[in-house]
């Protein structure tokens, strides 16, 4: 084979290499971000899953809806906590309606507070 022969296909080689991990590159950088995503979006999937779950709590604590009841009248309930683990919490509770602007207190400390509404 003539030098200029071996030089130029030297020459593609290097060319074609060049071209190959900068595709690969980019391709890595695609399937990271990716990852990425799935991730976030998988952490998003759990907080909208517990909304269902939040919502039957909100219910049964104002006394919309009724949870399970044992003999000494407290309110049983599983509930996953932060971390996807079971926890159970007892309640008793009593429930009254705010009627109208209507301010409620509490005693804390041996001193009168003012109630605000959870958000």
């Amino acid at each position: 084979m003539p030098p200029w022969f071996e030089t130029t296909l030297a020459i593609f080689a290097a060319i074609a290499a060049v071209f190959f991990f900068g595709k690969y590159r980019e391709t890595a950088a695609a399937l990271h971000e990716a990852e990425r995503m799935k991730h976030k979006l998988s952490k998003d999937l759990d907080r909208y899953r517990d909304v269902p779950q939040l919502r039957a709590l909100r219910d049964s604590l104002v006394g919309e809806r009724k949870l399970p009841e044992d003999d000494d009248g407290r309110e049983h309930l599983l509930i996953r906590d932060s971390g996807r683990k079971l926890v159970h919490i007892t309640v008793q509770k009593t429930a009254s309606p705010v009627a109208g602007d209507e301010k409620i207190h509490y005693q804390s400390g041996g001193e009168q507070q003012l109630l605000q509404e959870l958000e």
